[in-house]
């Protein structure tokens, strides 16, 4: 089932998985090599899974409502995922990385 929030500082979103959700880019934040590499790590896992959700979904059609349910919702996981890991890719195609934030010792 999906789930949808509101933030103060973002636009409303969906997605069936809360984990999901810190998968945002909040306008203006300064890009670093440590952050970009989270960003396609967590962009490569849930594309990822929802390509073998898919995949499962896909293989498991019996004209059930049932499996075509799960075939839609597979199907809009994976679109969302794909539409993700672009968002991801031209955020940081050409972006100028600042410095890692310094940790205090």
């Amino acid at each position: 089932m999906p789930t949808t929030q509101v933030h103060a500082d973002l636009a409303e979103t969906t997605s069936s998985r809360l984990d999901e959700q810190d998968l945002r880019i909040p306008d203006g934040v300064e890009l670093h090599p440590a952050l970009a590499d989270t960003l396609r790590l967590r962009a490569s896992r849930w594309l990822t899974r929802a390509q073998r959700e898919f995949h499962d979904a896909l293989f498991a059609l019996d004209g059930s409502e049932d499996s075509l349910d799960r075939y839609a919702s597979a199907r809009a996981e994976l679109d969302s995922a794909e539409a993700w890991a672009l968002h991801v890719a031209r955020a940081l195609r050409g972006a100028a990385f600042a410095a890692p934030p310094s940790k205090a010792h």
